[in-house]
């Protein structure tokens, strides 16, 4: 259509203003927000409420998908937009000053506290108005609230073993033994890979024990939980397991049941498998000899995307990501399909025809697809 006489198309100086106005409008919103969620922390501290309310960030993101929709956005882009939102909202609200809540559920003990996936329980449960202790020998953040193991067992309604996964055997068989024969404290580790504590497990679920495990499938720095997964695996309590379930019953957590024996088997895909592949990748692009500044410049989608994820691999804790490969003992079968999966696309990449790499891409996706 065209424009009425003596109407101008705006130029690009006008645009580029316009964004700006749009930009400084968008970080006032941002800013009354913060300061909406600030309050709303404040009035849960006077009631005694956790900072963390798993359902309602639940329903942040599906708000934030149908607004999306009637808008014209990419529903994924609005989710992102909310994820970081509902994050510096958390971050605003802990840095409130302490309020002690007036009846935790729970008291909750942390074997490994300090940690890094211990230091995630330990915040997530004093979020949710448990009264929290930790173990741990080395130095850290929760010094005061730090008793022994013997104290924990006579004390806490929970125990979770956050320990490496070298140290998890031991800690668990320590712990059980000290448990007071009038005492039925929960009992579940979050090691990622269970095969070396199975028996313990089973011996003790055998014997009454309140026992179970949980393998938690994000980062210790994750803050929104909408999508992430913890894995359930039953030692043979059902009552424990619906137990340490319910402790993220109200999160926007998936909780998925496997069984012991078949939870490394799976880990050496979703884990060992991803890990060394990107590790691979890295240290191969690490051999081009092409700056990585340039690479950088020139990536293809697809390597933007796998160079990211690699180097955010190669950043890990090396000693974690050495032990889910060495003491998994499905890692052996996992690295010949890895050779023989790269002999088959070696070989048809060489084969003038094509046929076969073509081949080996379909079956691949007919797997792959969505």
């Amino acid at each position: 259509m065209a424009k009425p006489h003596g109407m101008s198309e705006p130029d690009l100086p006008e645009l580029r203003q316009k964004v700006g106005e749009l930009d400084k409008q968008i970080l006032q919103l941002i800013a009354q927000r913060l300061e909406t969620t600030r309050a709303i922390g404040e009035i849960k501290q006077r009631q005694g409420l956790p900072i963390r309310d798993f359902r309602v960030e639940v329903q942040v993101l599906k708000r934030a998908r149908e607004r999306a929709r009637e808008v014209g956005i990419d529903e994924r882009v609005a989710e992102e937009i909310s994820e970081l939102l509902m994050r510096t909202a958390v971050q605003t609200q802990a840095e409130l000053p302490p309020v002690v809540h007036s009846g935790p559920r729970k008291r909750v003990h942390v074997v490994g506290g300090h940690g890094r996936m211990g230091h995630w329980l330990t915040r997530f449960f004093e979020s949710q108005g448990h009264q929290v202790s930790i173990t741990d020998p080395t130095p850290g953040p929760f010094a005061e609230i730090a008793i022994t193991l013997e104290e924990a067992a006579a004390n806490a309604d929970v125990l979770v073993l956050a320990t490496n996964l070298s140290a998890t055997k031991k800690v668990l068989e320590e712990l059980l033994e000290v448990i007071p024969s009038d005492k039925a404290p929960l009992v579940f580790d979050i090691a990622s890979l269970k095969a070396q504590l199975v028996g313990s497990l089973r011996a003790a679920a055998a014997k009454g024990l309140r026992v179970t495990s949980l393998h938690p499938m994000f980062a210790p720095g994750t803050v929104l939980l909408s999508g992430r997964a913890v894995l359930v695996c039953d030692a043979g309590n059902r009552e424990a397991t619906e137990e340490a379930k319910s402790l993220f019953a109200d999160t926007a957590l998936g909780l998925y049941e496997v069984t012991l024996e078949e939870h490394d088997r799976l880990m050496t895909v979703v884990l060992g498998l991803s890990h060394i592949i990107n590790l691979i990748f890295g240290r191969a692009v690490s051999r081009s000899e092409f700056p990585f500044e340039l690479l950088g410049k020139v990536a293809s989608t697809t390597f933007a995307k796998q160079i990211k994820t690699a180097a955010e691999v190669a950043e890990e804790n090396p000693s974690l990501y050495h032990e889910i490969q060495y003491y998994n003992t499905y890692t052996e079968k996992m690295l010949a399909d890895l050779h023989s999966s790269l002999d088959e696309f070696s070989e048809a990449a060489q084969d003038a025809d094509g046929a076969r790499f073509g081949a080996l891409m379909k079956e691949t996706y007919e797997y792959l697809k969505l």
